[in-house]
């Protein structure tokens, strides 16, 4: 455009000449578009019984703080978040509302059991499980969510429940007009509030009685604290109803860089080689061929099998990581470089189930001597859990059903699956039954461990007494019957389970 003078706009709009040159009228954001997954933009906004609902997770909330253990409060408190989601409407997808019941179905157990081991994975559970429900509220299915979605849903999860409690408020400033309204009669109790305390206070010099009326003993830390509970667990489900909220989340692929093919085989290859070592050294080991070396590293063959079980679980753990991370950022363009690469990650998956078989092996020659905890029955089922996702990289990797990315979903419906069956199962009653067929074996048991198990274990440690030998016996019965045989919480506090230990006391004991 000739003869531009300054200032002057392009036919489009888009450009402004400055004298010298044109330049874009585009502001930053314009050119730079944020992703979704970074963006906090709602599709709804918070409702009054919305805003009721989180007050009211809040008042369930401070009641469970307040007794400071796990019970029917608890189980409340966090019931009513599915509830909410499923009731206001947020929940539409049939992802989000078997989730939210997944949620819902692990409060539960938060009243039916006492045993740490079980009641904070199942709030852990409870919560991820409502996040993903809230996430996937429009649309999206945790059967088909990769990685790289899986990361990004979380960053979004973060960034819209840090902006809950602006969001929970929002009836409050809509309904502002209403609040002016009323406006005279505030200024009116305002006038009358010095005059009535004037009053109040004659009377109440003339009359003990009318005096009573206003002694009030309120304890101020309390009070406090209880404000501090209701707002914590207000603002968890103003999290989640902002999430619920939000603009829904598309398909989200991995980043597009990719890693040399070579650089993905080579880093596998060497993977693949220290693995093939180990298994080489445990051939040496159980062929007693290493046992010069056993012995210059002044290590009993006993000591060395029932040892470095936990290593071995967290190298599995970290290869798991790895295989995952290189499958999706390596360039896998040519027929041979996938094949190579399948071939590598399926012989190093093989020969990390060989670890993780190592290790569960170390581990029950270590139960054998020692007997059970609930640390090394966690292990056992950690080594059964990774396994199986071994299973699932393996069928992934090798293309079982491409068309959807479905191994984190496996993954987590699996964990919350084992979970759940350990709900079911009771693991402090399996340690108290392994124990007690160790010391019939052993004639020792460890009295002062069994001690530290919660209500979970005090039935069947009652109920296996007739199994033991006379003096191992009066040992647990020391144990067993320490507690109380009387159950009188307040309702809040209310836990099945040590019910059911105070019942197996008066019944036992």
């Amino acid at each position: 455009m000739g003869g531009a003078f300054t200032g002057q706009l392009s036919p489009d709009g888009r450009w402004r000449w400055d004298g010298t040159a044109w330049r874009s009228t585009a502001t930053p954001t314009d050119l730079v578009s944020m992703p979704a997954w970074a963006s906090i933009k709602l599709r709804a906004e918070a409702t009054w019984p919305m805003l009721g609902a989180a007050l009211l997770v809040g008042l369930m909330a401070d009641q469970s703080l307040r007794t400071g253990t796990f019970g029917l409060a608890a189980t409340l408190a966090i019931a009513l978040m599915p509830l909410t989601l499923i009731f206001a409407g947020l929940s539409r997808s049939p992802s989000s509302r078997v989730l939210a019941l997944g949620g819902l179905a692990f409060a539960v157990w938060l009243t039916i059991r006492a045993s740490p081991w079980l009641v904070w994975p199942d709030l852990a559970a409870a919560l991820i499980l409502l996040g993903l429900s809230g996430s996937f509220a429009l649309r999206g299915s945790l059967a088909d969510m990769g990685v790289a979605e899986a990361i990004a849903r979380a960053v979004h999860a973060i960034a819209q429940g840090s902006a809950g409690s602006a969001f929970i408020v929002k009836p409050l400033v809509r309904g502002r007009k209403h609040i002016s309204s009323a406006a005279p009669v505030a200024r009116g109790l305002l006038i009358a509030a010095p005059i009535a305390v004037l009053l109040a206070l004659l009377l109440a010099a003339a009359d003990p009685i009318f005096a009573s009326f206003f002694s009030v003993n309120v304890d101020f830390g309390q009070l406090t604290l209880d404000i501090i509970f209701v707002l914590a667990g207000s603002l968890l489900a103003a999290a989640l109803l902002r999430l619920a909220s939000a603009e829904p989340l598309g398909r989200i692929d991995g980043p597009s860089w990719r890693l040399g093919a070579t650089e993905g085989l080579i880093v596998l290859a060497v993977l693949d080689a220290v693995f093939a070592a180990f298994a080489f050294a445990q051939v040496l080991g159980v062929t007693g061929a290493a046992g010069d070396t056993l012995r210059a590293a002044g290590v009993t063959y006993a000591d060395y099998a029932r040892s470095g079980f936990f290593e071995l679980l967290w190298v599995a753990g970290i290869t798991a990581v790895v295989i995952i991370v290189f499958s999706r950022v390596t360039s896998l363009r040519s027929p041979r470089s996938r094949r190579s690469f399948i071939v590598l990650s399926e012989v190093g998956i093989g020969l990390t189930l060989l670890i993780v078989f190592v290790a569960f092996q170390r581990l029950s020659l270590y139960e054998e001597a020692f007997g059970f905890t609930m640390l090394r029955l966690y292990s056992h089922i950690f080594a059964v859990w990774i396994a199986l996702v071994f299973v699932f990289l393996a069928a992934d990797i090798g293309g079982l059903h491409r068309s959807r990315r479905w191994l984190v979903g496996a993954t987590v419906a699996s964990a919350t699956g084992i979970l759940l069956m350990l709900n079911v199962a009771n693991p402090e009653a399996i340690v108290v039954t392994l124990n007690v067929e160790h010391a019939s074996g052993a004639h020792k048991i460890d009295a002062d461990y069994l001690a530290q198990l919660s209500s979970d274990a005090i039935p069947t440690l009652l109920a296996s007494r007739s199994q033991l030998d006379p003096t191992l016996r009066s040992q647990v019965n020391v144990v067993a019957c320490a507690g109380s045989r009387s159950y009188s919480p307040q309702l809040a506090a209310y836990n099945w389970a040590d019910a059911g230990a105070a019942a197996a006391r008066r019944a036992g004991c």
